[in-house]
């Protein structure tokens, strides 16, 4: 047992000692910033030494029917990981499901998964409290050694998890601080399958039928298992390494969804008619009126912001673990001093 604790212990300072010398290792950039292109000239935006992080980038202005995209060495229907953007989708179909009387607010885990968690503390978490992230459920929960040290090494840390570990990881986690926001991707995981179980769908069923096909979103995509071509576009590093992509099955309801500036367009002339769904945005503090979802995954980053009061929303994604959100609301508050203007 002590030979057992010491061999452990050694591991633990092997990828702590791996952890430090992947995180603090210089690399050079492997890429150079693409030329500008659309109506809009984002460089205008950045400043010059920010021109170094990005690659690809892609954005789009909605105002009511009217669109202009822009970017950086990408159009309007190149695609970018969307990460946990992927979310916005996910509570509107809790919406969706709603409205049709499927399921309610208030409807828990239990009522829905049955015996699966009749055991666990999950049984009685309500869909409300995982679409608020208030359900107590810790970010990932316990899903491993290798997703562990996968993060370490800007591999895919969702590959092998599938829906059914979802459910098991989610019935052996403690609900800490439950009524407190907490941001949970296995809470979100956990809603989008008890949404797809109660429908009698996978998730990726479910989404195309409620809202990809209606809606014509043919280049906003799932990224299950092994469902990207070989040659397929992937992201950069901060420090410009090409990395893995976001390829998944169970957390696809938090993170699994590629998408364009032109699809998401479509889907926030589509939300102009509904309001956002009262679930997983956040406000910014110096406006309530605008909300805000973004998303980064090991090679992407990407931002929605929705004002609610104008019917205006700004979509920017890259194909960099760069945050996005500084060029997002840059982008917000030159267009809403253009309005003003007009």
């Amino acid at each position: 047992m002590r030979l057992k604790k010491q061999l452990l212990g050694s591991l633990l300072v092997v990828i702590v000692v791996l952890s430090i010398a992947v995180a603090t290792t210089k690399q050079q950039k492997g890429f150079v910033t693409g030329q500008p292109t659309g109506a809009l000239n984002l460089s205008d935006i950045l400043d010059s030494e920010e021109l170094g992080e990005y690659h690809l980038m892609s954005a789009a202005i909605i105002t009511g029917n009217t669109v202009d995209f822009s970017g950086l060495g990408a159009g309007p229907d190149d695609p970018f990981e969307i990460a946990s953007i992927t979310k916005i989708f996910t509570g509107e179909l809790l919406r969706l499901q709603i409205e049709r009387g499927e399921i309610t607010e208030s409807t828990a885990v239990g009522d829905v998964l049955g015996e699966r968690v009749a055991d666990s503390l999950i049984r009685d978490i309500t869909v409300e409290e995982l679409a608020n992230h208030t359900s107590g459920l810790p970010r990932l929960g316990n899903v491993g050694l290798r997703p562990f040290m996968a993060t370490f090494f800007d591999k895919n840390p969702y590959k092998d998890l599938s829906a059914d570990r979802v459910i098991s990881i989610s019935t052996t986690s403690k609900l800490n601080s439950r009524g407190e926001f907490h941001y949970s991707n296995l809470g979100f995981a956990l809603l989008g399958q008890v949404l797809a179980r109660n429908a009698g769908l996978t998730f990726d069923q479910l989404l195309d039928r409620d809202l990809l096909a209606p809606l014509n979103l043919n280049n906003t995509k799932l990224m299950t298992p092994e469902s990207l071509a070989q040659d397929a576009p992937q992201g950069f590093s901060t420090p410009g390494k090409q990395v893995e992509a976001w390829e998944m099955d169970g957390f696809l309801p938090a993170a699994g969804l590629r998408s364009t500036a032109r699809d998401m367009a479509v889907f926030c002339q589509y939300l102009f008619t509904k309001g956002p769904a009262p679930f997983t945005w956040q406000s910014l503090e110096s406006a309530p009126e605008i909300v805000w979802h973004n998303g980064e995954s090991f090679g992407y980053s990407s931002v929605l912001f929705f004002n609610t009061a104008t019917t205006t929303a700004i979509f920017v994604a890259a194909d960099v673990a760069t945050s996005v959100f500084p060029i997002g609301h840059e982008l917000l508050m030159a267009n809403s001093t253009r309005q003003e203007s007009k």
